[in-house]
């Protein structure tokens, strides 16, 4: 008997016609707003499996010289008035240094080579839809963290920041 539920995964952009994920209500109420205020934005939603009550987003945006990085951890729409849940509610600044942002926040991400080029792979996995927006570029993308085969540095840098993120 097989301890893990095998999901067969087949990724593809599944926002082709260029708009950004739109904000749930829970996480409205952390003051999360449009993604087209800043001047530019790197969201990135993670799903967890196995029927979560929760999905998380860390956003970093910069807004001038400055950046903000922050995670949060809200609650799907319909567990989002329920007591028993309101301890999974987070908003955590990461503090994290420009040089770190950079890596991964830059116009590398805006490259069409961003999809993994091994597809339909078997795996019980996460899975993550990442939102860029630079000036007037913006690009949608899923993924999940034990792809293989993507050579696109930026991205690589992305998931190792992720992996160290969801492992604290």
């Amino acid at each position: 008997m097989k301890y893990a539920i095998i999901f067969i995964l087949i990724l593809f952009c599944s926002n082709q016609e260029g708009k950004p994920k739109s904000i749930p209500s829970d996480l409205k109420k952390f003051g999360v707003s449009d993604f087209y205020e800043p001047d530019e934005i790197l969201r990135v939603w993670r799903f967890p499996e196995g029927g979560a009550v929760f999905e998380e987003l860390i956003e970093i945006k910069r807004n001038g010289k400055k950046w903000n990085s922050i995670r949060y951890t809200y609650l799907l729409d319909k567990f989002s008035d329920k007591p028993e849940f309101q301890g999974l509610r987070k908003k955590q600044t990461l503090n994290l240094k420009k040089e770190q942002i950079l890596e991964f926040t830059n116009k590398k991400l805006l490259k069409t080579n961003i999809e993994p080029t091994k597809e339909n792979q078997i795996f019980l996995s996460d899975m993550y839809l990442a939102e860029y927006r630079y000036d007037n570029q913006a690009n949608y993308f899923e993924f999940f963290l034990e792809e293989s085969g993507n050579e696109n540095s930026a991205k690589i840098t992305l998931t190792t920041f992720l992996n160290k993120m969801i492992t604290e």
